[in-house]
C-alpha cells in the first residue's frame, strides 16, 4: 500500500491542523485499516470472486469536520458493527452507483438522488458495488445541537435525531449537494483561507452546520422553519437569567417564578410557549450543558464524575446518570474519559 500522501497533501506543509491525505491500494484490507485509523471500526469484505478488491480512500478536514471518499474496485460489504455512540455522525451520498444500507432493520438506498444520515451506535451494513464512490460528510454531533441551540436561541438538551433517508431531488437537496461542493472544494484548496485562519475555519464550519440543520429534517426543524413569533416575554428571559447565574443552587419552581416577578403558573405558559419546554426542564437542560463542558475540561486524574454533577447542582446522582446518558448519548464517565485525549 502506497500510504504516501499525494502531492497536493505535500504543498502545504506549514498547515497543521487539516488531515489531507489520500492513499490507494489493491488489497482491501489496507483500505478498511484507514477507514478503522481515520473514521471508525469497520470490516470490509469482498461480496464477489472479483481478485481486484483494491480502491481509493482520501480524507480531508479535521476528525471531527472533514469529507472523504472512498472507492471501491469490486463488490464490498462494509459491516460496522454495534458500539456505543460517540460525538460524530455521518452524511453520505454515491455520485456513480446506488448502495444500499442496513440500519436499525430497515434499507436505504445510496445514490445521487438519494443519501442518508446516520450517527455511531447501531449496527449498519453497508453493501457497494464495484467501481462505486461515496462521499461521506463528517461532523460533530454536539457542535450541530450547538448550532440550533443558537439559531433558536435557546439551550436544548443534548443531541439532534436526523431522519435517515435524504430526498437529494428536492429542492432542499440541491442546496445542500452544493453547499457540499463548496466544502469540499475548500478543503481540497492548499490556499484556502480555512487553512491559514482560525477565523475562516469557524465561519465555514458554521456556514455547513447551518445548511445541515436547514435543509435535513431532524428533531428541530419545525422550531427552526416555523415563523418567528414575537420576543419572549421579559419575565421569561429574567428567569432563563437567574438560572443561568444560580444553575448550582437547589432552584425550585417557586424560586424561579418568585425572581421573574410572575406566577408560577405564568411561567410555566410563557416557557412552553416560547422554549417548547418547562422552566425546570430548562434548569435541568442548563445542568446538564455545564456538566458536559466541565467533564470535557476535567483532567480525568484529578476530577470526579460526582464532584462535578455536584457542583452543577444535581442532587440525585442515579437519576443525574440516567439523565446525562440519555441526552448525550454516553454515560459521564465516558465524556470524562475524553479529556485526557483532548
Amino acid at each position: 500500500m502506497d500510504d504516501t500522501p499525494d502531492q497536493d497533501a505535500e504543498a502545504a506543509p506549514h498547515i497543521d491542523f487539516i488531515i489531507d491525505q489520500t492513499w490507494r491500494s489493491t488489497k482491501l484490507e489496507e483500505l478498511e485499516n484507514a477507514l478503522n485509523v481515520f473514521v471508525s471500526p469497520q470490516r470490509l469484505t469482498p461480496a464477489s470472486r472479483d481478485r481486484s478488491a483494491g480502491g481509493m480512500f482520501g480524507y480531508r478536514g479535521h476528525f471531527d469536520l472533514g469529507i472523504f471518499r472512498l472507492h471501491v474496485e469490486s463488490d464490498v460489504e462494509i459491516d460496522q458493527s454495534p458500539e456505543e455512540a460517540d460525538d460524530r455522525m455521518a452524511f453520505v451520498v454515491s455520485p456513480s452507483q446506488p448502495s444500499q444500507l442496513e440500519i436499525n432493520r430497515e434499507s436505504f438506498t445510496i445514490s445521487q438522488r438519494q443519501g442518508v444520515i446516520f450517527s455511531s451506535g447501531p449496527q449498519r451494513m453497508l453493501t457497494i458495488p464495484k467501481d462505486a464512490e461515496h462521499r461521506v460528510l463528517i461532523t460533530s454531533r454536539h457542535k450541530v445541537a450547538e448550532c440550533c441551540a443558537k439559531l433558536l436561541g435557546y439551550e436544548i438538551p443534548g443531541f439532534l435525531d436526523f431522519d435517515t433517508g435524504v430526498d437529494l431531488e428536492a429542492p432542499t437537496g440541491h442546496s445542500w449537494l452544493r453547499l457540499l461542493e463548496y466544502v469540499e472544494t475548500e478543503l481540497s484548496d492548499p490556499e484556502a483561507l480555512i487553512r491559514h485562519s482560525p477565523i475562516a475555519w469557524r465561519q465555514f464550519e458554521q456556514s455547513l452546520l447551518t445548511g445541515l440543520l436547514l435543509s435535513q429534517r431532524h428533531t428541530y426543524t419545525d422550531a427552526l422553519l416555523r415563523p418567528q413569533s414575537a420576543a419572549a416575554p421579559f419575565y421569561v428571559k429574567r428567569a432563563e437569567a437567574y438560572i443561568e447565574a444560580h444553575y448550582s443552587e437547589p432552584l425550585s419552581l417557586a424560586d424561579i417564578a418568585n425572581y421573574a416577578g410572575v406566577s408560577a403558573r405564568s411561567l410555566q405558559n410563557g416557557f412552553q410557549n416560547f422554549r417548547g419546554m418547562t422552566p425546570m426542564a430548562f434548569l435541568r437542560s442548563v445542568r446538564l450543558q455545564h456538566v458536559n463542558r466541565a467533564l470535557l475540561a476535567a483532567d480525568p486524574a484529578v476530577g470526579t464524575v460526582t464532584e462535578i454533577a455536584l457542583a452543577c447542582g444535581f442532587g440525585h446522582l442515579g437519576e443525574f446518570g440516567a439523565l446525562y446518558k440519555r441526552t448525550f448519548g454516553e454515560t459521564p464517565k465516558q465524556t470524562l474519559s475524553k479529556a485526557m485525549y483532548r
